[in-house]
């Protein structure tokens, strides 16, 4: 009798302090390494991958296909996750798909639907990566395109959308003053505003692939990069000094 095939995913998110890798095998997690503390995950990363392959009894030629959170967030981290799935795309031949790190705030809420989630990650400076979707039958719907935004513009981008929703909840690691000012800010608006508590708050690997429905793989890896959604700030300073040349964009489309 012929062995059932079995999908076996490896899914990876650096984006932020939080670093998430899992093993999810036919759908069901069977392997997780998750930490919340400030390390630099240049050094952790790989010991979390070979981490959850021993923990779910793998090598790393026996995965069927990779799974990233390809930005925006952190440049260093985003830059981590994207290169190391890149290199384990390469080596073992398997597909690898990359996912928004903003809608990997939203996949706590993939069973619910009608509510929007907005996702924020803080970039400083009262700006924030931000998205905007809503789950509908265990899939997911960008509602706005992912953006980097003043705090100002994300509480008038809400209150444009909130007319068609009326639970809205804020995920993402805000601190309380952050809290405190869109809750104060999205008063006027006649929605049920919730914040996401615990690890609601975090990335879960273990449920990426939630977000890889009717998506297809990354085309071309050589050309596959980190979605920053803002240049760093030596390409601002170089721009600034060369105000006539053009350089490559710096979002990459996935």
């Amino acid at each position: 009798m012929k062995e059932a095939f079995t999908l076996r995913t490896l899914a990876i998110d650096t984006s932020a302090i939080p670093l998430s890798v899992a093993i999810i095998e036919d759908g069901v997690p069977v392997a997780s390494v998750m930490t919340a503390r400030k390390k630099n995950h240049s050094v952790t990363l790989m010991p979390a991958v070979q981490e959850a392959l021993g923990l779910a009894q793998l090598k790393v030629d026996e995965l069927d296909r990779l799974i990233v959170a390809a930005g925006p967030g952190s440049y260093t981290g985003v830059r981590i996750a994207v290169t190391t799935a890149k290199t384990l795309a390469w080596t073992t031949g398997k597909p690898l798909y990359a996912v928004s790190s903003l809608a990997a705030l939203t996949t706590s809420w993939a069973q619910s639907s009608g509510q929007m989630i907005v996702p924020l990650i803080d970039a400083r400076r009262q700006h924030f990566f931000s998205g905007f979707y809503q789950w509908q039958s265990g899939e997911i719907k960008q509602l706005a395109p992912d953006d980097y935004l003043d705090r100002q513009l994300i509480v008038e981008r809400i209150q444009s959308l909130a007319s068609h929703h009326e639970k809205i909840v804020l995920s993402g690691d805000l601190t309380d003053e952050q809290q405190d000012f869109f809750a104060e800010q999205l008063k006027p608006t006649n929605v049920e505003l919730t914040f996401a508590q615990g690890l609601q708050r975090m990335p879960i690997a273990a449920e990426f692939e939630s977000l890889i429905q009717n998506r297809q793989p990354v085309a071309d890896l050589d050309a596959f990069a980190p979605i920053y959604l803002r240049l760093t700030e030596a390409e601002v300073n170089w721009q600034a000094q060369h105000p006539n040349e053009v350089s490559e964009h710096y979002v990459e489309q996935v």
